[in-house]
């Protein structure tokens, strides 16, 4: 929810009066072309963790005074991430394009990139969009995806070597 008011002022997009979803936002499903959308708040929860802060007395998140943008990796119907669209995402992250689609800008590549990519093991693909994303200077930090409580249980892209990882424990 990118107008979540711990949310909203750290949005790349929003100037404090306006938004501006160019450069800011991208679904390669075609669900919510337009607006940043998080069906499921899982999204919304991670970036709060990350950059949330609503101005007062509720700094939640762990980067004070970064900025964020988006691009929505799994499909809202079966709450999945595929490998196309997932490659959309990492070349969005990588030169953010406008909402058509067009002129991209590697410019406005973040320093920092994180999200909760991820799903089994031996998914060699993630690497390719890691070392383009390291060779540009922005930092990948993914979650473990561990299921636990056994060892090895770290899923890609989340147990590779190129990244910091983040997981939990109870």
């Amino acid at each position: 929810q990118w107008d979540h008011p711990a949310l909203v002022n750290q949005y790349r997009g929003w100037d404090g009066a306006t938004a501006d979803h160019n450069f800011n936002w991208w679904d390669p499903y075609n669900q919510s072309p337009l607006v940043p959308n998080d069906t499921y708040g899982h999204g919304t929860h991670t970036m709060g963790t990350m950059v949330g802060d609503d101005g007062g007395t509720n700094q939640i998140g762990v980067a004070p005074g970064a900025q964020w943008f988006a691009c929505d990796g799994f499909d809202d119907a079966t709450q999945n991430g595929y490998t196309v669209e997932l490659l959309e995402c990492a070349e969005f992250i990588l030169a953010p394009w406008d909402l058509t689609g067009a002129n991209a800008d590697p410019d406005m590549r973040p320093d920092v990139v994180n999200n909760s990519w991820g799903g089994g093991q031996a998914q060699w693909w993630y690497n390719q969009a890691i070392y383009a994303w390291r060779a540009a200077g922005i930092f990948p930090v993914f979650s473990a995806g561990n299921a636990g409580p056994s060892c090895e249980t770290a899923g890609d892209p989340g147990d590779m070597a190129n990244i910091m990882s983040v997981g939990a424990t109870d």
